[in-house]
């Protein structure tokens, strides 16, 4: 039997930069796993989910795993992405989704990585405060690990972390910016959790520039270890499929992770 496809669920209004990225994504994990039937599905104002369908019972696969392009939420999903899996569960093609990629320890290399990239590209040499943002709207659990990865992020480097939730105007950036620099901080670097460059991330960039930060980062859709993450998710909703005993799905060669319940 075939491996279950991977179908990345993101549930954005459709956004020219925003898609662009997207399907980046897709190209990447494509790239690093041949063997996978991959789809992106957007289910925003125009849902892609039928063509999709057709193109996984043209190869008749007859699994799938939907992986919520999400990282606010631990284990909450859209509803959009509820109907999807009710439409391809109908059309014979048996379906779960995977918890959301959420606000995942991981994401605090990529970040790490992307941080170092914003300070060399602005020759910056020192650092004396972090500004973690994320987008608003996520569930309670995914709320108390943003908080825990701001308290990790701020001992690994001892630094003060200002942690901001972004409702997409750079408010909230804005504000923690400013908040460290009223401390004294002069040399502060800003780290979004954003996939894409869309009108939220734009206006969080502009607000922190706007407030005095050194450096930004760039949005995280392109860093490789997001592919892992995506594949880990995928993989264990991959073994809830499977009947009886659960079997190891390969991620990568060289990628160990613990399993969903436990990484937190």
């Amino acid at each position: 039997m075939a491996a279950p496809a991977v179908i990345l669920a993101d549930t954005t209004t459709a956004n020219p930069d925003v898609s662009a990225a997207l399907h980046g994504i897709e190209a990447q994990l494509r790239a690093r796993r041949p063997d996978l039937p991959i789809h992106l599905v957007e289910l925003g104002t125009r849902s892609t989910l039928a063509p999709v369908i057709d193109a996984l019972q043209q190869r008749r696969v007859d699994e799938a795993v939907f992986v919520p392009l999400d990282l606010r939420s631990a284990t909450a999903y859209a509803p959009e992405i509820d109907e999807a899996l009710a439409q391809t569960n109908a059309a014979g093609i048996r379906s779960l989704v995977s918890r959301p990629i959420g606000p995942a320890t991981e994401l605090l290399n990529i970040l790490d990585e992307l941080v170092r990239e914003a300070l060399h590209r602005r020759s910056a040499l020192e650092l004396d405060g972090l500004v973690l943002v994320a987008r608003a709207g996520g569930d309670v659990r995914g709320a108390a690990l943003l908080s825990r990865r701001a308290r990790q992020w701020s001992a690994h480097h001892r630094l003060p972390v200002q942690l901001a939730v972004e409702e997409g105007t750079g408010a909230a950036t804005l504000a923690a910016v400013q908040a460290l620099r009223n401390q004294g901080r002069r040399y502060v670097a800003v780290g979004g959790t954003f996939l894409a460059p869309g009108p939220a991330y734009r206006a969080h960039a502009l607000a922190a520039q706007r407030a005095g930060a050194i450096a930004v980062t760039k949005p995280i859709g392109g860093s490789p270890h997001l592919s892992q993450l995506i594949l880990a998710r995928y993989a264990f909703g991959a073994m809830e499929l499977l009947d009886g005993q659960p079997q190891p799905v390969t991620v990568d060669d060289d990628y160990q992770f613990l399993s969903a319940r436990e990484r937190v």
